[in-house]
């Protein structure tokens, strides 16, 4: 399995933070495809072998997340399923992570042990499909999917995904399990915590404070 995840330069100790995490717990970083999505990125990144510079946006800070669609945010996700689209291709086992993501421990044998569904985080109170952790296997449904959600770059990712999966893939999905896979909402303000495999900062605004409350669970390893 590949592991797909895209950064500018506002996100690279976050996104070095994850890597260091999943090599903790066992991952190979060279399984990791990182997408830079501006030149510093690339040059900060260039270590790890899968990085490559995917494009070179003006937008090099941090976006904290917004559903304006000609703000600044928005213009750097709306590559996200293009960038997705274009990886499956050749890796047809693939999960997606958001760089403000921890592995806690290793989830590949979940993931491989689960290969006759799209698998997504749970996002919930907000959207029920999160696009910051999911995984993708080959199949036909799967492949129609992607390639139709790479066809789209005006919409938000998340919303996007919710929208088609949702509508036309619904037997063809699963959640993944919310005591294993807790978003940031679960994990931090209803404390599922124990079973964890991960941790995963959305739910929270700013780059600062994604670090911070890493920092704050000692799942900080800069």
């Amino acid at each position: 399995m590949k592991f797909l995840t895209q950064l500018n330069s506002g996100c690279v100790d976050i996104c070095k933070n994850m890597l260091i995490s999943a090599k903790k717990v066992g991952l190979s970083t060279d399984d990791f495809i990182i997408a830079c999505l501006d030149e510093n990125a690339y040059e900060q990144m260039k270590e790890y072998p899968g990085s490559f510079l995917y494009m070179n946006q003006k937008h090099t800070e941090y976006q904290d997340w917004s559903f304006d669609q000609i703000s600044n945010f928005r213009q750097i996700v709306k590559y996200k399923w293009k960038l997705i689209s274009e990886t499956y291709k050749e890796n047809k086992s693939l999960c997606w992570v958001d760089t403000d993501i921890v592995f806690k421990k290793n989830p590949i044998d979940f993931f491989l042990a689960n290969k006759d569904y799209i698998l997504f985080q749970c996002d919930s109170p907000g959207s029920l499909l999160c696009s910051g952790l999911m995984v993708f296997n080959d199949t036909e449904s799967c492949n129609d999917m992607i390639a139709e959600c790479g066809e789209n770059q005006m919409e938000d990712d998340q919303i996007l995904i919710n929208k088609i999966a949702l509508s036309k893939y619904s037997n063809n999905i699963a959640l993944l399990p919310i005591e294993f896979f807790p978003n940031g909402h679960f994990y931090y303000s209803m404390g599922v915590k124990d079973k964890a495999l991960l941790v995963h900062n959305n739910h929270m605004v700013g780059i600062e404070t994604k670090i911070n409350k890493f920092k704050e669970e000692g799942l900080w390893y800069i």
